[in-house]
């Protein structure tokens, strides 16, 4: 039960927040919600500010271009991207999908989240990806607010609304190379706002950071990558890649899209830009063994004297079955990639 002071609290931040929604003064909501975070129970956030996405502003890009301009970036204030995929195409029958970006003021570092299969979504249907139905979850949403100096941006998954394939939407399809769009985006909002590609860390879990592997590799500059228990390669799931492509032929699918559903293969190409890679593998996983090759894959290619390149291998034991670390240390563990990786390492 809450005492008098409690109450108070909480009533003037809920009159400050009608306030400041009135006045549509986003920056200051984003300050206010900082703060109640930090003084007030999940519960009465939630009481108070409810659907923390529907706050914000909900920009929709010009379908036809689809690009972010300099006059779409908000510095300092949330903002939720509703952007189109290029001529008028479909991933799994959404013509679009959503971005959550909080550009803090000031900041020169960005966390990128790319969200993995969640299974408190498994029953939702693709009517529900639309920010009015508030059943959208932005992986690091909350995170934004709670850290003072680090930029984010999250990347909302259509793949949630798929039974049984939650965790595709990564591949893209035979029209769409998604991750490739993805990286492009990224790196342009990062470019607009001033935040280098060198400060910049992508984050996944699971899908999750097959998506971060594989836009990695579309930046122009080196990016930072933490890879939490990687679905490395897909290739090998049959049902998903007839989902995705209409066929299933593994060696067929990675001749024609083997930059979609391989990191391996996508690693072994020559590309662009050759991320640091941070990889923490679950020791009670069946992923894990995959995770180590490819780490040594990694290791013998880009990592040689005066290449630049740092690579960390790290272990801990979760769950059976894709089991993340807990909260507090899975938070350490991105404090701890970001260090790492945006240190020189091999530079003679």
């Amino acid at each position: 039960m809450m005492n008098t002071d409690s109450i108070a609290l909480v009533e003037n931040i809920q009159s400050k927040f009608e306030y400041f929604k009135q006045q549509k003064q986003f920056y200051n909501i984003a300050k206010l919600l900082t703060y109640s975070l930090k003084v007030n129970s999940r519960q009465y956030n939630q009481q108070i500010f409810g659907y923390i996405p529907k706050i914000f502003r909900e920009i929709e890009l010009n379908k036809a271009s689809r690009n972010i301009e300099r006059k779409d970036i908000y510095i300092g204030e949330p903002v939720v991207y509703k952007i189109y995929f290029p001529e008028g195409k479909q991933l799994y029958n959404f013509p679009f999908f959503y971005i959550f970006c909080y550009l803090k003021n000031p900041s020169d570092q960005l966390n990128v989240y790319f969200q993995s299969a969640n299974q408190k979504y498994k029953n939702l249907r693709p009517e529900n990806y639309n920010l009015n139905q508030e059943k959208i979850g932005f992986e690091g949403c909350l995170s934004a607010f709670a850290n003072d100096d680090i930029s984010v941006i999250s990347i909302s998954d259509p793949g949630h609304f798929i039974p049984d394939i939650t965790s595709s939407y990564y591949v893209g399809s035979s029209e769409i190379n998604f991750v490739k769009l993805i990286g492009e985006i990224v790196e342009n909002i990062g470019k607009l706002s001033g935040i280098s590609a060198n400060n910049t860390l992508l984050f996944g879990s699971s899908a999750g950071t097959f998506g971060a592997l594989l836009s990695s590799t579309y930046f122009k500059q080196k990016v930072n990558v933490l890879a939490v228990n990687s679905q490395i390669s897909i290739q090998y799931r049959a049902n998903l890649m007839n989902f995705c492509f209409g066929f299933n032929k593994p060696k067929k699918l990675l001749e024609q899209f083997g930059e979609q559903i391989s990191c391996t293969y996508r690693f072994q190409q020559e590309i662009n830009s050759v991320p640091n890679i941070y990889i923490l593998a679950n020791i009670n996983d069946r992923l894990y063994q995959r995770n180590f090759d490819f780490y040594q894959m990694y290791v013998s290619r880009f990592t040689k004297k005066g290449s630049d390149n740092q690579s960390v291998f790290d272990s801990y034991y979760g769950i059976d079955g894709h089991g993340r670390p807990e909260i507090s240390s899975l938070k350490a563990k991105i404090r701890i990639a970001r260090e790492v990786l945006t240190m020189r390492s091999i530079i003679d």
